[in-house]
């Protein structure tokens, strides 16, 4: 099981002490910073520099009317760590549930709040992870970049930025764009791990989708599937994905505590 990770803005930006120097002439007082009204910066965009030269991108939240400066979390990160927050518990659930149902006749009121509970986590987990898939392969679009697509072979659709966020699917901008901007395939180097998430995509697109089907057989297939999923090898197989074409923005957290 991997350890929790380091919680990350999006693209911070590091400051050497000569930059520093020349960018900021002096501090400003803690009672400037403290008394900023939303009204005053609401058009703008916020950056906090911090004493070790990090650049933190942020923005202004109107917090009653003063300006309450956040930094940018990378939605990626924060999609992956809520994923893996559920593990530990999924496979404790799964066992459970499991020791229950194996000789029960009966069906209380408690061992149903189990099932909800462990398939709450599992949707949860799924969901998640796959988001965290799609965050990071839109992030890595760039925003001046037209995308090209064959239509029946008769001619070329050329989508811009927004288009391409909303129009392509996760395929073609995994195979057409992802691939090709750093020239390399996490699906042909890694056959193996990819295998698990799409498994991922699958089991998500029946959960956001869920249908009944004949004989209730739609539900019975997403309960067995989040029965037998293997959330611990699937959530390092998104790991490596993200890594591979951005590495280290999976990084495990340098605190000691296992949480």
């Amino acid at each position: 099981m991997i350890k929790h990770i380091k919680r990350k803005t999006v693209r911070p930006i590091k400051l050497n002490q000569e930059q520093l120097d020349e960018i900021v002439p002096g501090k400003a007082s803690d009672d400037i910073l403290k008394n900023i009204k939303f009204k005053d910066v609401k058009n703008y965009n916020a950056i906090q520099l911090m004493e070790s030269g990090e650049v933190l991108f942020s923005f202004f939240y109107n917090d009653n009317g003063n300006a309450c400066t956040i930094p940018l979390a990378n939605p990626v990160l924060i999609y992956f760590n809520i994923a893996q927050s559920y593990l530990r518990t999924i496979y404790t659930r799964r066992k459970d549930l499991l020791s229950l149902f194996r000789d029960r006749t009966d069906v209380t009121e408690d061992v149903m709040k189990l099932f909800y509970d462990f398939f709450g986590l599992t949707s949860s987990f799924i969901t998640m992870l796959m988001t965290s898939i799609e965050a990071f392969v839109n992030q890595q679009i760039d925003k001046d970049f037209k995308y090209e697509k064959s239509e029946q072979k008769k001619y070329l659709k050329l989508y811009d930025y927004d288009q391409i966020l909303h129009w392509v699917s996760l395929e073609d901008k995994i195979n057409d764009i992802l691939n090709k901007k750093h020239s390399k395939d996490f699906s042909k180097k890694y056959p193996n791990k990819n295998i698990f998430i799409v498994n991922l995509k699958q089991l998500r697109d029946q959960i956001v989708h869920t249908k009944e089907g004949i004989n209730h057989t739609g539900y019975i297939e997403i309960y067995r599937q989040s029965l037998n999923f293997k959330f611990s090898e699937c959530i390092e197989a998104v790991r490596d994905f993200i890594n591979f074409y951005e590495p280290d923005l999976i990084e495990p957290c340098p605190c000691e505590i296992d949480v």
